[in-house]
């Protein structure tokens, strides 16, 4: 019988310090990296696109498993015949994106289902190699999946997915080529371009 009572207290910690992390009042610090690579095979040279991604995070639990914060995305594309310039040429982003995140523990406790929606400001800058440079603002709207893995008491993996999103540019431009709004809007397989994140928790 002690034998019994004590591996239920030893299972009962183990489940019990994933939720603990997400208790209101704990701090999260981290952040994620991305990687994206498209491929469009045309009747010429293929269309190519590959994407890095960092996203430094800061968030601070308002209530039991739902935090507020603060993103900051940095991106780099290097794109080759894609869209309308052509030829080869480098795509820069940066991104101040306030966000919420709700989580969903599963009866495994280690593991929880998130869903995070964000409002994304930001600019875009486009160097088409041998061309003049473009310069806009941006904005975007996304909601995104992904689940959480309680490493530890204060540590935490994530995966996170793309999901759906709508991103509007304003081309900062006096030249007559491409200084028309645009906008984009995904969903689908083509948003599942996944990231994959660590959070430290400070607090409880």
């Amino acid at each position: 019988m002690k034998k019994l009572f004590a591996i239920c207290i030893f299972a009962a910690g183990i489940t019990g310090y994933a939720q603990a992390q997400t208790t209101a009042g704990n701090m999260l610090l981290g952040g994620g990296i991305g990687y994206n690579s498209q491929k469009q095979e045309t009747g010429g040279d293929d269309a190519t696109n590959n994407t890095f991604s960092f996203t430094p995070s800061f968030g601070y639990f308002v209530a039991d498993d739902f935090a507020v914060g603060l993103n900051l995305e940095f991106s780099s594309s290097n794109r080759e015949n894609w869209d309308d310039f052509g030829g080869e040429y480098k795509v820069t982003e940066f991104l101040f994106e306030p966000f919420a995140r709700y989580y969903m523990f599963t009866p495994n406790e280690k593991f929880a289902f998130f869903a995070e929606g964000a409002l994304g400001f930001g600019s875009q800058k486009v160097d088409p190699d041998g061309g003049d440079e473009l310069k806009a603002s941006m904005f975007r709207f996304r909601v995104s999946p992904g689940f959480a893995y309680f490493i530890s008491d204060k540590w935490s993996l994530d995966f996170q997915l793309s999901g759906i999103s709508y991103t509007s540019y304003d081309p900062n431009t006096d030249s007559d080529f491409d200084d028309d709004k645009q906008s984009e809007f995904v969903f689908g397989v083509d948003s599942f371009n996944p990231s994959l994140g660590f959070r430290y928790v400070i607090g409880n």
